[in-house]
């Protein structure tokens, strides 16, 4: 008889069947790290041997308490008292029975969220969605734009809405005219919204871009981009017009990263062709720097990201190459590498996945692109690596803030906030919800804006909206 979660190995062999494979129970759990949040602790832990049979885990506090937990490398503990400190140990589960528990967790002390700097639920999204495309109108109102139905489907959606942060509304508009993801969305000075490029269900590259009028709500046809492509950076120029550079392509061959770049101008509607990026390179990050020319950064073309970064010269049309970064990174949910500028004028990258082959693929740190030197320097870690589904959002006050995202163990809830004067990142109050890949905005009067995106259960939202108030 199996025992359930609880004594010494059993057998479980067929009696008299000679060769017959004997189940052990799993070995002890190893790599407990316990993280905690206000009334809650998040635990991750790796299962060695036998993983691949265990059925569930069973948690024990440093409380007394006994809980169990699935049958994956975490679990969040939750309804503990903020001020007293917790350790844990896990014990693993199979059919056999429970393994050794595994060594205790370094203590850790919930707290109560800190004043200021304060998370706080929004009207949820009429459409449930992640990895839509947010921006944040002229007139305050932020536009988000196509993403992905939750769950295995992954769908794209054509789906527009429009949040009001002045009444906490949502009201639907016009949907885009394809059905794509990974497109490019810039708001324009006349206060427009240019949609490029995207990929559909069947992956094929478009090259077909529209405008949408805020006036109206609805989204307009114009000229196509010489290149089908997604992928792909669009970034405004200090001029006015559109920078589109790489992407992926189709190719007789297949799909294929470009180096190609093309200007669009809104004043004649028209697109033309500039010059090419030295590197073939999608899903890499872009930022237009105070003098006006742009930095592209990273990205890949198939295989291993790219450290490399070039500089695009709007007078000139050309592309030269500048410092690399210290190791490839990339953030595949929202196509490019966390990027933003900083208040001096110089680019934050942090976090996102090493290359392949790594023990784990998310990265903690961060590094500075010098303007004035045209180098990399490093700068303080995150306090969580994250390597996926996130966005650096650049604050009124200077500071950035990066909320949310992915790590090895799934969607997290984590916040954090970079000071570029320390050079130092430090947490702050966590999400209401862990998410991943949600639409990112600034609004005007300071706050920030995240809707949708991925969640696991139990507390999976992908239509749920918070904004969070710095202090």
């Amino acid at each position: 008889m199996t025992s359930g979660i609880s004594g010494s190995p059993v057998d479980v062999s067929a009696a008299g069947v000679p060769g017959a494979d004997v189940l052990a129970v799993p070995s002890a759990p190893t790599e407990l790290r316990a993280i905690a949040s206000p009334a809650s602790v998040r635990l991750t832990w790796s299962d060695g041997v036998g993983a691949a049979q265990v059925t569930g885990h069973v948690v024990t506090g440093s409380d007394g308490q006994i809980r169990t937990a699935g049958p994956f490398g975490r679990t969040d503990v939750t309804g503990l008292v903020n001020g007293q400190s917790y350790a844990f140990t896990v014990t693993a589960v199979n059919g056999a029975g429970a393994g050794p528990s595994s060594a205790p967790s370094v203590p850790v002390t919930p707290q109560a969220p800190t004043p200021g700097n304060r998370w706080a639920l929004s009207t949820p999204m009429p459409t449930d969605r992640e990895r839509a495309t947010a921006v944040r109108l002229q007139d305050g109102r932020v536009l988000v734009v196509g993403g992905v139905a939750p769950g295995a489907s992954g769908a794209n959606l054509s789906v527009c809405e429009v949040y009001d942060p002045a009444t906490s509304t949502w009201t639907a508009v016009e949907a885009i005219g394809a059905v794509a993801s990974h497109f490019g969305l810039t708001l324009l000075p006349d206060g427009r919204v240019l949609r490029t490029g995207g990929f559909t269900p069947s992956f094929t590259p478009l090259a077909t871009t529209e405008l949408f009028s805020p006036a109206t709500g609805q989204w307009t046809p114009a000229v196509a981009m010489v290149t089908a492509r997604y992928g792909h950076t669009a970034v405004l120029l200090a001029d006015g017009r559109v920078l589109v550079a790489g992407g992926v392509t189709s190719t007789s061959t297949g799909l294929a990263a470009l180096a190609s770049a093309e200007l669009y101008d809104p004043a004649t509607g028209q697109w033309s062709t500039t010059g090419s990026l030295a590197t073939a390179r999608s899903g890499h990050g872009a930022a237009r720097l105070l003098d006006g020319r742009v930095l592209a950064v990273g990205g890949d073309a198939g295989q291993d990201g790219f450290t490399s970064a070039e500089l695009y010269d709007h007078a000139t049309g050309s592309w030269t190459a500048t410092g690399a970064m210290s190791i490839a990174r990339s953030n595949d949910d929202v196509c490019c590498p966390g990027i933003a500028r900083l208040p001096s004028g110089d680019v934050l990258v942090a976090g996102g996945s090493r290359p392949s082959g790594a023990p784990s693929s998310v990265l903690s740190s961060a590094e500075v692109y010098r303007v004035a030197t045209g180098m990399w320097e490093a700068t303080g870690d995150l306090v969580f690596g994250r390597d996926s589904g996130f966005d650096l959002v650049a604050l009124l006050d200077g500071r950035i803030l990066i909320a949310g995202g992915r790590d090895d163990w799934g969607p997290v809830a984590y916040a954090e906030l970079y000071d570029e004067v320390t050079g130092s990142w430090t947490r702050t109050n966590d999400m209401r919800l862990s998410r991943t890949s949600p639409a990112t905005a600034l609004l005007g009067d300071g706050r920030v804006l995240l809707a949708g995106g991925g969640s696991e259960p139990p507390f999976a939202d992908p239509g749920s909206a918070e904004t969070f108030s710095p202090t």
